[in-house]
């Protein structure tokens, strides 16, 4: 049987930190460490796979950029009379 891998702290003073004592049901599709289910959680925006707490961050990084664009943008010109 394995355990959760997230590491758990009380407060910034907490070094060492303790891994949760729950048993692991998944893993993490970025990371691979292995999640309970009160750690294993799904992005809000495209219910891909499961994430621990600090994959899940990042990826919600890539949804807050934009979009990159294929097409060349004109920069706006000047109309002349």
């Amino acid at each position: 049987m394995s355990y959760c891998g997230v590491v758990e702290v009380r407060s910034l003073e907490d070094a060492l930190g303790a891994t949760c004592a729950h048993s692991a049901t998944a893993k993490c599709s970025d990371c691979g460490t292995a999640l309970c289910a009160a750690h294993a959680e799904r992005c809000e925006f495209c219910s891909e796979s499961l994430f621990c707490p600090g994959c899940l961050s990042f990826h919600r990084i890539e949804h807050s950029k934009p979009a990159q664009s294929d097409q060349l943008t004109e920069s706006p010109r000047k109309k002349t009379a």
